[in-house]
C-alpha cells in the first residue's frame, strides 16, 4: 500500500465512524453524550430592556442667533446660573444701524412722493371737475375732456403707487428695527449654562443647527434630569410610558437611581430615504426616563454623562418556567402561500431514558428563563444541554444523563 492510500484511509476512517454514530443516533440508538436536565419550576420572572445612555436636563434650550453677525460680547460664563431675560450674548450692531438708517430714509422720501402724488391728484381733480362742467355746457371740446379724465386716472394710479411705497418703507424698517434688536440675545428660560460653545470675535451663524457656530450655547433646567436612551426596533415594541426604570451612573458607582418612563419615540432616528436593494440598517428610536428624586439626590448629575438604564416592561409572579437553554428554534412553515419559513420554539423532555419533543408557547422571558404558555408541566425535565449537541436532539432518540442531573 503506498502513502497515498494509507493517507486515504487514515483519513476516511474517523469519517465512517462520525457518520456511522449519527445514522445510530437517528435511528433512535443510544447517544454517547452525555444531556444535562433540569426541571421546570414556579418562579417570579422580571422582562427588563437595557441600554447605555447619557444623563440629560429635561428641559434645555439651545441659544442660537437668527442672523449672521460678529460676535462682539459674551456676558455669561460656563456653569453660570441665569434667569429668564438676562443678557447673554452682544453681536456686531454697526452694519445693521447703517441700514435701518438708510431704512428710515426710505420711508422719509416715500411719505414725501406720497404727499406730492395727493396734491397731484387733488389739483387734478378740480381741473377735471372745472373742464367736466364746461363741456357740459358745450365751451370744452369731447377731446379736451376726455385728455383730462385720462389726466385725473394717471393722476390716481400715481397716488395709489406712492402709497403702496410708504407702506413698503415701513415694512422695510420695522424689518431693519427687528434684525438690530437681534443683535442683543437674552435668556428664554431660567437655567445654567451648561454648553458655552461660542468665543467673542467669532461669527454667529443664523439658522442651522447642525454647523458650527449655529449654537453659542446651552441653558438646562437641572430642577428635573432624565436618562436617554436609544433602542433597537425589537425592544421599542415593548417599552410604554409609565413604566419604572433603574438607571447608574458611571460618575456616581453604587448609586442606583429609580425613574419612569416618559416618551417613546414613535419614529425612527435614520434620515427618510429608500433602502430597498441596499444593506438594511439596524434602527433605533428615543427613550426618555424622568429620573426621580429630591434637589439634593439630583444635584450631583450632570449632563452628558454616561449611564446604565434597564426598564421593566413586564413582570410575572409565580410563573411556569423553562431555562432559556432548552429552547431551540425549528423552521417551519410560516402559513399562508407557505412562500416564507417561520420558526417555532421546541424543548425536549427526558422522559423514560428517552428524548420527547414538545411545542413550546412562552412569554416573557429573561436572559435565563422564559415564561411557558403552553407545552410543559411543573417538574418535567427538559434537557439543557450541552449546547453543541442540542441541534442533534430528535424525538423518541435515546440519552445518557449526567449522574448530577435529576
Amino acid at each position: 500500500m503506498n502513502r497515498r492510500n494509507k493517507w486515504l484511509l487514515g483519513a476516511g476512517l474517523p469519517l465512517v465512524a462520525g457518520l456511522s454514530i449519527g445514522w445510530v443516533t437517528l435511528r433512535g440508538g443510544k447517544s454517547d453524550v452525555a444531556y444535562t436536565a433540569e426541571p421546570t419550576r414556579r418562579q417570579d420572572l422580571q422582562e427588563s430592556v437595557t441600554a447605555n445612555g447619557e444623563i440629560q436636563a429635561r428641559t434645555k434650550v439651545n441659544v442660537g442667533s437668527t442672523i449672521t453677525a460678529e460676535i462682539r460680547e459674551i456676558h455669561v460664563k460656563d456653569g453660570q446660573w441665569v434667569k429668564a431675560g438676562d443678557l447673554l450674548v452682544s453681536l456686531d450692531q454697526e452694519r445693521l444701524r447703517q441700514d435701518l438708517v438708510r431704512a428710515e430714509l426710505s420711508l422719509g422720501t416715500a411719505r414725501q412722493d406720497l404727499k406730492n402724488a395727493q396734491a397731484t391728484y387733488e389739483k387734478q381733480a378740480k381741473t377735471f371737475k372745472r373742464r367736466e362742467d364746461l363741456h357740459g355746457q358745450g365751451i370744452v371740446s369731447s377731446e379736451e375732456f376726455q385728455q383730462e379724465k385720462l389726466n385725473l386716472e394717471t393722476a390716481f394710479t400715481q397716488l395709489e403707487r406712492a402709497k403702496v411705497g410708504v407702506q413698503q418703507a415701513e415694512a422695510a424698517l420695522a424689518q431693519a428695527k427687528d434684525t438690530l434688536s437681534k443683535t442683543v440675545i437674552r435668556a428664554s428660560m431660567s437655567g445654567q449654562v451648561t454648553g458655552l460653545k461660542a468665543e467673542k470675535g467669532e461669527t454667529a451663524i443664523a439658522g442651522q443647527t447642525n454647523i458650527a457656530g449655529a449654537v453659542l450655547m446651552v441653558i438646562s433646567d437641572l430642577s428635573e434630569m432624565m436618562a436617554e436612551i436609544k433602542v433597537g426596533e425589537l425592544d421599542v415594541v415593548k417599552l410604554r410610558i409609565g413604566q419604572p426604570a433603574e438607571v447608574t451612573v458611571d460618575a456616581i458607582p453604587g448609586r442606583v437611581f429609580q425613574g419612569r418612563v416618559i416618551s417613546v419615540a414613535s419614529g425612527t432616528d435614520r434620515p427618510t430615504g429608500n433602502s430597498y436593494g441596499t444593506t438594511q440598517e439596524t434602527q433605533s428610536y428615543k427613550v426618555r426616563i424622568q429620573l426621580a428624586g429630591n434637589k439634593g439626590e439630583l444635584d450631583s448629575l450632570r449632563p452628558g454623562m454616561s449611564s446604565r438604564i434597564a426598564v421593566l416592561t413586564a413582570e410575572r409572579k409565580n410563573t411556569l418556567s423553562v431555562p432559556l437553554a432548552a429552547i431551540q428554534e425549528r423552521e417551519t412553515k410560516a402559513g399562508g402561500l407557505g412562500l416564507m419559513t417561520g420558526s417555532r420554539s421546541v424543548v425536549f423532555v427526558a422522559k423514560d431514558g428517552k428524548a420527547e419533543e414538545r411545542s413550546l408557547k412562552t412569554g416573557l422571558s429573561t436572559r435565563r428563563a422564559a415564561e411557558v404558555l403552553e407545552g410543559l408541566k411543573e417538574g418535567e425535565q427538559v434537557i439543557t444541554g450541552p449546547s453543541k449537541a442540542l441541534p442533534s436532539l430528535t424525538n423518541g432518540m435515546a440519552i445518557k444523563l449526567e449522574k448530577s442531573a435529576k
